[in-house]
């Protein structure tokens, strides 16, 4: 029972991020370390702490990943809380699971992000203009990550509840 309730507050704490990422652009870093905390004693709980850590890192490094290769700061792409919010799901799904919740908020914010071109009218300019290096972005090519994420969260659950039947960890 006490897996359930903290898994009840893990997935408040991130509704909680992606509505303050939505509407302020930010996720507090107390709330990216209660949800790194759920993760860890949810590891301890069933006995999975490694994974949990592993997992943490693997969401770190792959938040780190493409500013790494393409050298670019990581601020000019996803911001300082959508790493830390990617390692404590890291933490809280460990490695596997993980890699399916940044594949579908990825996927969600692709097309969240194409849709808000489009609907802008400035798809056709964003997809002559993508391969041009130094230039001014759009405003709406800037996306809140953090609910891409939670999105991604949130179906991993739902596919968990109706394939494997479910809620808890």
């Amino acid at each position: 029972m006490s897996l359930l309730l903290l898994k009840v507050l893990f997935l408040a704490l991130v509704t909680v991020a992606a509505y303050t990422d939505w509407k302020w652009r930010v996720i507090p870093n107390r709330l990216n370390l209660l949800m790194f905390c759920t993760g860890v004693v949810g590891g301890v709980l069933t006995h999975h702490l490694l994974e949990s850590i592993c997992g943490a890192a693997l969401g770190l490094a792959l938040g780190l990943l493409p500013a790494l290769i393409l050298r670019v700061p990581v601020l000019a792409g996803i911001g300082g809380g959508d790493l830390k919010m990617m390692a404590a799901l890291g933490a809280w799904y460990g490695p596997y699971d993980f890699l399916w919740v940044l594949a579908a908020g990825s996927v969600l914010a692709v097309a969240g992000g194409l849709a808000n071109l489009a609907r802008s009218g400035k798809l056709l300019l964003w997809v002559y203009l993508f391969p041009v290096r130094g230039r001014e972005r759009f405003d709406e090519e800037v996306l809140p990550f953090g609910v891409y994420l939670a999105a991604g969260v949130y179906l991993v659950e739902a596919a968990k509840i109706l394939l494997v039947g479910g809620m808890v960890k």
